[in-house]
């Protein structure tokens, strides 16, 4: 079926560092990582400020896909590189839920664990 392409989510590995991240398109095997000018981390939270934040994640999106030919939803799993000592809170979940959700993000999960294989993470976002 022709159609069957453009209902396809676009699958991102995300990893988040103080003010910094990496976006892996798993699937394409494209990466963008870059530290952003503003901050939006703390000393307690990796996303402190969600506007700021939420700009910066979405240019780098828009950069690593501006020479896609068809725009697509996308699906995260976003992993804290830092700032996760005794585990992910509740309400630091949701804060990279919510964040990525106004990404475009139609499926989001977060991930405290080791580093993922691209395999690894087209697995857990297509089950």
């Amino acid at each position: 079926m022709i159609l069957r392409g453009l209902f396809k989510d676009d699958l991102f590995y995300v990893k988040i560092w103080k003010n910094r991240i990496e976006i892996i398109d798993v699937e394409k095997g494209n990466s963008i990582c870059d530290k952003s000018n503003i901050s939006f981390s703390n000393d307690r939270l990796l996303i402190s400020d969600f506007d700021i934040a939420e700009k910066f994640f979405k240019k780098q999106v828009e950069k690593l896909k501006k020479d896609y030919k068809v725009k697509r939803y996308n699906s995260f799993i976003v992993q804290p590189m830092e700032l996760n000592e005794g585990g992910i809170s509740e309400v630091e979940k949701r804060i990279f839920l919510e964040s990525f959700e106004r990404v475009n993000g139609r499926k989001v999960k977060i991930w405290d664990g080791a580093e993922l294989t691209n395999k690894e993470v087209i697995d857990k976002l297509r089950s």
